[in-house]
């Protein structure tokens, strides 16, 4: 099963704790993954994403807002990693609002009941909607701070670095008419003398890794795998990490479960724009490709005996695309919205014995309108190889 893999996160460099999970970076899983999510969102241009390796430079700060940008939290900061509480059924009496604060602000000038975040860039909306499915209002304490801080955050004045996750939080409470307060930015100016040069450490310790055990790593492990692990997806369209390492999106099944909770209080059902469609023509070709590259594990396949069903969760889906950019024949089309909850069959193939070998395999159009026996694909190959070796020794003898 999925859940039995764990997850291998180790530090991009020995002096910063920003983690990477290989196994869930799009880029590096396939080059269809096509992903720069998290150099993209870098402020200051830390991160260079490539197919063979991510790495990280000096320029890093540690805001941590790559981490709020990755589809598959493959980015990740260790003090990070338990800031929401699970969402329950019954949020309890109602408490003083949750605020979120930057690390920056220091201990004596933060509000009453207040949440450290490295950076509030550094919050996603599934954190919102998970923290108001609570029964909480969810406050983000603009200290006036973005403008002049040495983040990299200057770019933008008049945009705080959280307003994505706000607007995307507010429109999913919205979408479920959950009667939830739509979490808030709230302006409450500090003197700029008072903002830090630098990031403060996180004020949860966290283990840091040494440099002797960091470069060892690095020497056992070239470009982040082990040997055992294939290098990353060439022109033969095999996936770097084997179907059963992947694993659905954290920030994806959060979101769920926390609306899923909003609307049974509500009596109502997930709307549709939560769950993308998937459509398959008649030239799927069967070769499953976008099963081994479906970084969630929203695509499998159901054999059973004379036939082979291609199936697809909506639920994990988190519409990157790779499977309609690798397959051969383009017989996949993605709708981002108006899908069903659950697992559908969204193609359904015959299956054949081959008659040589014995293996189960799918027979193209003229096998199928054909009764008579044929072969699989692999000892079709092998031989045509042994005719064509035929003809080349003994022309065209019989």
């Amino acid at each position: 099963m999925f859940g039995d893999k764990t997850p291998m996160r180790s530090p991009l460099r020995a002096d910063r704790t920003l983690l990477h999970e290989e196994g869930a970076c799009l880029p590096l899983r396939s080059r269809h993954g096509q992903c720069r999510a998290c150099a993209n969102a870098c402020p200051v241009q830390a991160l260079d994403v490539s197919l063979a390796r991510v790495s990280l430079g000096d320029a890093c700060t540690g805001c941590g807002q790559c981490t709020a940008a990755c589809p598959t939290e493959a980015l990740s900061l260790p003090e990070m990693a338990d800031v929401v509480a699970p969402v329950t059924a019954d949020p309890g009496p109602t408490q003083q609002p949750i605020r979120l604060e930057c690390r920056k602000v220091p201990k004596a000038l933060r509000a009453p009941g207040s949440q450290e975040w490295p950076c509030l860039g550094a919050v996603r909306a599934s954190h919102l909607v998970a923290l108001s499915a609570g029964g909480r209002t969810v406050q983000l304490m603009d200290r006036g701070w973005c403008t002049a801080c040495d983040m990299g955050c200057r770019g933008e004045p008049q945009r705080h670095p959280a307003h994505s996750a706000l607007e995307v939080a507010a429109l999913w409470l919205d979408a479920v008419g959950s009667g939830s307060t739509a979490p808030t930015l709230v302006r409450a100016e500090l003197s700029l003398e008072q903002c830090p040069t630098v990031l403060p450490a996180p004020t949860q310790p966290v283990e840091k890794l040494d440099r002797r055990r960091f470069f060892r790593q690095a020497l056992e492990r070239p470009a982040g795998r082990t040997p055992a692990t294939p290098m990353p997806m060439g022109g033969d369209g095999k996936a770097a990490y084997p179907a059963d390492r992947r694993a659905p999106s954290p920030d994806r099944e959060r979101l769920l479960t926390a609306l899923g909770v909003l609307v049974e209080r509500a009596g109502q059902a997930l709307p549709t724009e939560l769950f993308p469609q998937m459509h398959v023509n008649p030239s799927c070709c069967d070769q499953r490709l976008c099963v081994a590259l479906c970084p969630t594990a929203a695509l499998t396949v159901r054999d059973e005996g004379q036939g082979a069903l291609l199936q697809f969760s909506s639920e994990r889906c988190i519409d990157c695309g790779t499977c309609v950019r690798t397959c051969p024949t383009g017989a996949i089309q993605m709708q981002a919205i108006g899908g069903q909850p659950g697992v559908q069959t969204v193609f359904a193939h015959t299956r054949r014995a081959c008659v040589s070998c014995g293996d189960a395999y799918t027979p193209d159009a003229a096998q199928l309108e054909s009764e008579a026996p044929s072969l699989c694909p692999s000892c079709a190959k092998s031989q045509r190889f042994m005719d064509d070796a035929r003809k080349q020794l003994f022309g065209g003898m019989q």
